[in-house]
Parts: structure tokens; C-alpha cells; sequence
């Protein structure tokens, strides 16, 4: 059902109408004049994916390809995290071993976001991956799929969300470390220094939202200027001992224990793959993006080219200055990346300042991050998936914001970070848990638009298509997307204790019982995937 120019007169109308009822609106008035507010300032296209997709138009749409593309390259902010995520590639394959397979993950893993883009064209909206399943999967799995991937796609950035800040929290002391030695880093105060960031975020994310827009110019900028600063410092500053070239390219060790180096590069890959994802962070801010069929994909696009690129330069930067990785695994601090940084500049005060640079750029990650997670958490409650949906589903008129959401993304951090004051693995695995349910995510949806390629009805017409390379290119990313899913649950080392023994398949199959129960027990009442809504509108 397409939208027409009667129908936004009939909008406009009854926002009229309305407004004459008195000085005094009703809720219901509010309402209608709101919707009929946003109808006058919405694209046509954007009106004509809505009303296919069966959603009303919630927020405004203030975001455009530079402001959102600038949103997705801060959000994923690989680069920021390479030196922290190196370790286990460097100890599973050393730097020419980590540089060959980031190279080959790059590419491989761009099959993936190509996939993702489509569908984010062919139906934009906040919901994302769960949508598409539902969309595009076959008729008797469209609920069943599409509700296992809203869990699992709200829970897995909810944990980056955790995990990200925790991160930032816990580099505060240990920059302290660095430069105090008399210091003690108790878990106690990472977790308070974890509460007050996760706190700025939310805060910037519910009364900023209408200016995220404009700050994402800001944050980007500074991500560039942060990437260019961190990488001539070590340049430079590293010039008398760093690696040579026939060192960094040709080195490949195996010291993770595995019985050959081709399996011990694949297991230590992973968190530099994870460096990779983010992207279809733009996905679920498509309801607040103008001409966003069009828009969203080339913003994911664009976002991972720019992110792979510099997260390429700071790997073979942060590689040339790795000259004794043994020494690195002894840093007080916790973090080997430290050491490093303190070897390359000749002082802790230069690697003090280094990461304070990264611990920065880390919180304006994560903060974008914690926009999108509040999106696909709003989402996934405006098809009534998980506990207290009708709440949660608000959109606030003032700030453009689900702050409802916005607060449990919030509360869920400060929830699960206690975690840490009692156990380190425990709170480990469940921050690993955020990839291994990310990329199950994109093998179900991919797999869900195979499916559809091959034996389902046409595909729905988008701004972005991959034409007659999209069935072969969807077929690649499902089979890596299940290559990466088994080298997730890998532990990073041999032989394998309760420190090192991976625990996210145990977590992830709990949270799946968990969702299962809630299903049985009354979101298969009420829930019926966004499907139903689009069979109604079309």
C-alpha cells in the first residue's frame, strides 16, 4: 500500500481539528497532531517504507549520509580498540600472522556488511536484524526466528554497551597505575569510575538526542584528530627501537599451544574481527535518518571501509612497536598495550597520555553505541518481544528519544558490571558473549534472505541491490558468518583452565532458554513478528 497525497492531507486535517478542541489537548490529540507534524517533514520515500513495513513515524529525522556515516565510524571505532584486542591475535600468531588474517577477515567479513546493507535498503527500520528475519524468512520459522534474533540482538549491544564502558573505566586506573605505582586498582572503584561514564552517556543521550546530529561532526573529528596523534607519536617516538619490516611481516609464532599454526591464527583472530563490526549500528537510527533507504546502506559502507582502513594503519603501527611482547605481559596496569606504548614513547607519561586519548575516544564510542542499543531495545518492545513493551516503546517528543530504553540500556550496564566486583571471568564471558550473539544474528538473517532468493516470494525494492552478484555474495557471508560463530566459542589458549575456557556458548544457550521460557509462557500471545504489520500494509 503506497502512500498518498490524500493521506497527508487527511493528517494535516485532523491535526487541525484537533487542535480547536480546546486549549487544554487531550493525550490523543498530542498525539495525532505530533504524527501529523512529522508526516509534513518526512520524505516521501521515507512515508512510503513506513507504510510498507506497517510503522508509524516516531521520531524526527535529523540525521543525514554525513552525520550518520560520521555516527556509524564512532560508534565502531575499531582503531581505538586494536591495541587491547591484539593481544591474543599476537600471542596465537604473532604480527605476521595477525596482519595476514586482519587482511583476509576484512575482506571476507565485507560480504557480511554488503548483505546487511541490502536489507537494511529494502526495509529500513530501527528494528534491524530481527525484522529482516522475520521479513524474509520462511512462513512457518518468521516468528520463531525472528524473536531468537531480537533477543539475541538486544542483548548483544547491550553487553558492548557494558563492555565498552567497563573498558574505559577500568584503562582510568590503570593509567593511574602507570603513573603511580603505589596505587591499588580495586575492582570496587573500576566500577564506580564505570558508573560515572555509563551515567554521561545515558545523560547525553537523552537530552542531546535531537543534537546528536550535529555532535557526531565534533566526534569524529576528534576520532581523526585522536587517530592521526596516537599514530605519528608512535611513529616518531619509536623510531630508535621499534621492529623492522622483515621482523613485523615475516614473524609467525604459535604460542597459544595449538597443534598448528593455522589453527592457533584462527582462534586468536576473533577480538580483531570484532573491531570489524558496528556498522549496521546505522540500521537501527534508519527511523531517524532522511532518505533512508538510500542513505543507510552507503553510511554502512562508507563506515566500514573507513574503520577497516584505520584500523589496518594502527595494527602495523601498533605491531612495529611490539619489540618485547613478554615484557608487555608483566605491565602493572593489566593492559600489555600499556607497556608497549611505555617502551615506544620512552616515558609512562607518554603512555599515560596516549591512553587517555583512547579512553576518550572510547566513551564518544560507546555513547553512539548506547543510541543504537536504546533503538533496537525500542524496537524489538513496538512488536511487544520482550517485558514491559508498552513502556518501553515511548518515544519522547522533547528530546526524540526512547529515554524508556535509553534507561535500560542504561541500568543494564550498571546491573551486569557488578559482576566484575565478584568475578573477572564471569564478567568476561559475558561481555564475550555480545560477538558470538552479534554474528549468529547476521548468519540467521543472511541465511533468512538466501532463503528468500532462492524459494521465496520476490524481494522487496530498495535504493541498494547487489543485483545478480546478491545470491552468491549472501551465500559467502553466510558460510564465513558460520565459520566465525565456531571460532568464537574457541577459548584464546591452551591448555584450557577456568581463567581462560570460554564461556559465552554456556551463556549464550542460557539466554536463549531464557527467551524460550518467556516465549512459551506469553510473548507467543502477543508477539507476531513485524511480518504481520507488513502482510497488513502491502
Amino acid at each position: 500500500m503506497l502512500y498518498t497525497e490524500a493521506g497527508v492531507h487527511g493528517l494535516k486535517q485532523s491535526s487541525i481539528e484537533l487542535h480547536d478542541l480546546g486549549s487544554q489537548p487531550t493525550h490523543a490529540a498530542r498525539t495525532a497532531r505530533r504524527e501529523g507534524h512529522l508526516e509534513q517533514h518526512v520524505a516521501h520515500d521515507d512515508l512510503v517504507h513506513m507504510e510498507r513495513l506497517g510503522k508509524k513515524q516516531q521520531f524526527d529525522r535529523n540525521f543525514q549520509l554525513t552525520s550518520i556515516t560520521s555516527f556509524s565510524v564512532v560508534a565502531m571505532g575499531g582503531w581505538i580498540f586494536v591495541p587491547n584486542n591484539a593481544t591474543s591475535a599476537l600471542i596465537d600468531g604473532n604480527t605476521g600472522g595477525t596482519i595476514a588474517l586482519y587482511l583476509v577477515n576484512f575482506g571476507a567479513f565485507f560480504t557480511i556488511m554488503l548483505s546487511l546493507a541490502e536489507m537494511a535498503s529494502m526495509a529500513p527500520t530501527a528494528g534491524g536484524q530481527y525484522h529482516w528475519a522475520s521479513e524474509f524468512a520462511p512462513k512457518s520459522l518468521q516468528r520463531s526466528l525472528s524473536y531468537a534474533v531480537g533477543w539475541l540482538s538486544a542483548l548483544a549491544w547491550c553487553c558492548g554497551t557494558t563492555s565498552g564502558f567497563y573498558l574505559a573505566g577500568s584503562l582510568i586506573q590503570a593509567v593511574i597505575v602507570e603513573l603511580h605505582s603505589s596505587y591499588t586498582a580495586a575492582p570496587w572503584r573500576a566500577y564506580l569510575l564505570v558508573l560515572g561514564l555509563a551515567t554521561i552517556g545515558a545523560l547525553v543521550n537523552t537530552f542531546l538526542s535531537r543534537k546528536l546530529p550535529k555532535l557526531e561532526g565534533v566526534a569524529f573529528v576528534l576520532t581523526i584528530f585522536g587517530f592521526v596523534t596516537v599514530v605519528i607519536v608512535l611513529w616518531v617516538l619509536s623510531s630508535p627501537n621499534r621492529l623492522t619490516a622483515a621482523e613485523v611481516f615475516q614473524t609467525f609464532t604459535n604460542d597459544g599451544g595449538w597443534s598448528s599454526l593455522g589453527l592457533s591464527m584462527m582462534a586468536g583472530q576473533i577480538l580483531l574481527v570484532w573491531a570489524l563490526t558496528g556498522a549496521d549500528a546505522t540500521a537501527h537510527m534508519a527511523e531517524e535518518t532522511r532518505h533512508a533507504s538510500a542513505v543507510i546502506p552507503k553510511a554502512m559502507l562508507y563506515s566500514y571501509i573507513i574503520n577497516g582502513l584505520l584500523v589496518f594503519i594502527m595494527l602495523i603501527t601498533y605491531c612495529f612497536c611490539v619489540t618485547d611482547l613478554d615484557a608487555a605481559f608483566s605491565s602493572d596496569t593489566g593492559y600489555p598495550f600499556i607497556e608497549v606504548f611505555a617502551s615506544a614513547t620512552g616515558s609512562p607519561a607518554g603512555a599515560a597520555g596516549l591512553t587517555c586519548v583512547l579512553i576518550v575516544l572510547i566513551v564518544f564510542s560507546v555513547t553512539n553505541y548506547m543510541a543504537s542499543c536504546s533503538r533496537q531495545v525500542f524496537s524489538f518492545a513496538r512488536d511487544r518481544g520482550i517485558p514491559c513493551s508498552l513502556w518501553l516503546a515511548k518515544v519522547d517528543e522533547k528530546t526524540n528519544c526512547p529515554i524508556n530504553a535509553v534507561a535500560v540500556s542504561y541500568g543494564f550496564c550498571v546491573l551486569i558490571s557488578l559482576i566484575s566486583l565478584g568475578s573477572a571471568v564471569a564478567f568476561n564471558a559475558i561481555i564475550s558473549l555480545q560477538l558470538l550473539a552479534l554474528i549468529t544474528t547476521y548468519w540467521v538473517t543472511i541465511g533468512s534472505l538466501v532463503w528468500r532468493r532462492g524459494w521465496g516470494k520476490p524481494l522487496p525494492r530498495g535504493d541498494f541491490s547487489l543485483g545478480w552478484a546478491g545470491l552468491p555474495v549472501n551465500i559467502f557471508a553466510l558460510v564465513y558468518s558460520a565459520y566465525l560463530i565456531v571460532f568464537v566459542a574457541f577459548p584464546t589458549e591452551l591448555p584450557v583452565t577456568l581463567d581462560t575456557v570460554n564461556w559465552a556458548p554456556v551463556m549464550f544457550v542460557g539466554v536463549v532458554a531464557l527467551a524460550l521460557l518467556y516465549y512459551l509462557a506469553y510473548a507467543r500471545h502477543v508477539y507476531e513478528g513485524p511480518v504481520a504489520l507488513v502482510d497488513l500494509a502491502s
